[in-house]
């Protein structure tokens, strides 16, 4: 499909994944993309900014306090918490058109993992970007995604993304099921 139409993304929806808990900076590359990305219209989903009522953010002091349960042993609590953190993140992921994930290949993110994954089943559009470059990802994301929605760069992805909306790049319809503007 090439529209070419200005603003082919407007209003539509991009769950932003990636590793919060053994992440000095998890904010910075979806403040990046927030930020380059506005122009477009596209509402972003944010894990560390819920946009649930009922919501805990997963900001520095929240994750001290998860790493004390932990350390504790209340795991009970740890799991009470978490739970309703995965369920809401999944949610998002669910409500999603898109997901632009940021991973690192020498550090396990299970949340990433299982919403990169979760989506992939649905076959929403990934940007997967792997923080030490594309080949450095790990072999079995080759046999989940297409290899060309693997990155090595956040600034290729925001470049791609705004070829997308700008109507000049064609999309993959199997993959980007995007509503006509009047019911988004």
């Amino acid at each position: 499909m090439n529209t070419m139409t200005k603003h082919v993304l407007h209003r539509t929806k991009c769950y932003l994944a990636g590793n919060i808990e053994n992440s000095n900076a998890p904010g910075s590359w979806r403040d990046q993309v927030k930020n380059e990305l506005r122009e477009t219209g596209i509402l972003f989903f944010d894990p560390l900014k819920k946009p649930f009522l009922d919501s805990v953010n997963e900001d520095k002091e929240h994750m001290v306090r998860l790493a004390k349960l932990r350390e504790e042993g209340r795991f009970e609590d740890l799991s009470k918490i978490m739970r309703k953190i995965r369920v809401e993140d999944l949610s998002l992921v669910d409500r999603a058109d898109f997901l632009i994930a940021s991973i690192s290949a020498k550090t396990a993110s299970w949340g990433t993992a299982e919403e990169v994954f979760w989506a992939n089943r649905m076959k929403k559009p990934i940007f997967l970007v792997v923080a030490e470059g594309q080949r450095a990802c790990p072999f079995w994301i080759f046999g989940t995604l297409p290899s060309d929605q693997i990155y090595g760069k956040i600034e290729d992805v925001i470049a791609e993304i705004k070829e997308i909306d700008s109507g000049a790049a064609n999309i993959d319809l199997t993959r980007w099921k995007i509503f006509r503007e009047e019911f988004r």
